[in-house]
């Protein structure tokens, strides 16, 4: 049963005691999240976000749909959303400390706070266009839930990328839905290696210009995937693509 598990000054959290493993360490995290973000954005606070954990997929749905009034939305794949300025998500209780995908599980509130926070921070005030391609990469790249694969476990992750990805698609046309994970690409993953590339590129004040500009944006996405392929087999010492 989802009950309060732990509320301060800035997050409070509601999830059943089965995910206590996943959440141990959310509020530190959570904290250190919130200092890099608030860098990013450049503002000294943010308003307090409520989180909600389900350890059943289908009151998940349930949650999410009521909120929306209606029932087809969400993409067979969604386990996070930030529906309403909340942070909701479904997290399987079974998933174990060893498994690949519990760092990512850690880290799920920080992930989809970087939506919320771009969302109202960027996007509501200068009334830019969303570019989901760099919304997902940039969630995933700051939020902590792919450090390995972005340090120690590049030159793996890099490789199957490189073979899973039967054709690049056009990233600046990727919406959430049923084509922006296929059985050709991975959304999620071209997306972080796009804003990998970019932010490395640019630097981190040369990547802040651009938070705020959706026609850069665009521009970088049109090329920016073959010029990561490009750059990183190099760097890994792979086979072109």
């Amino acid at each position: 049963m989802e009950k309060k598990q732990f509320e301060n000054n800035n997050f409070v959290l509601y999830a059943p005691d089965s995910l206590k493993h996943v959440f141990r360490d959310l509020e530190e995290i959570l904290y250190e999240t919130l200092e890099v973000y608030k860098d990013l954005f450049d503002v000294d606070d943010f308003r307090k976000v409520a989180i909600h954990y389900f350890d059943d997929r289908d009151k998940f749905k349930n949650y999410i749909y009521e909120l929306r009034g209606e029932k087809v939305s969400l993409p067979k794949y969604a386990q996070g959303t930030f529906d309403r300025g909340m942070i909701i998500a479904y997290i399987d209780p079974n998933i174990k400390e060893g498994d690949s995908i519990f760092n990512k599980r850690k880290h799920m509130a920080s992930h989809e706070l970087f939506h919320i926070m771009y969302k109202e921070l960027v996007i509501n005030k200068t009334h830019q266009e969303r570019m989901t391609w760099f919304d997902e990469g940039c969630a995933q790249f700051f939020s902590g839930e792919k450090e390995y694969e972005l340090n120690d476990g590049f030159s793996e992750w890099f490789s199957k990328v490189k073979s899973d990805t039967k054709k690049i698609p056009d990233l600046n046309g990727l919406y959430h839905g049923d084509e922006f994970k296929t059985d050709d690409y991975n959304g999620y993953d071209l997306s972080l290696l796009a804003v990998k590339n970019l932010y490395e590129r640019l630097g981190p004040v040369g990547f802040k210009r651009v938070f705020v500009d959706s026609n850069r944006i665009y521009d970088y996405g049109l090329d920016v995937l073959k010029q990561a392929f490009l750059f990183y087999s190099v760097q890994t010492g792979s086979i072109k693509k």
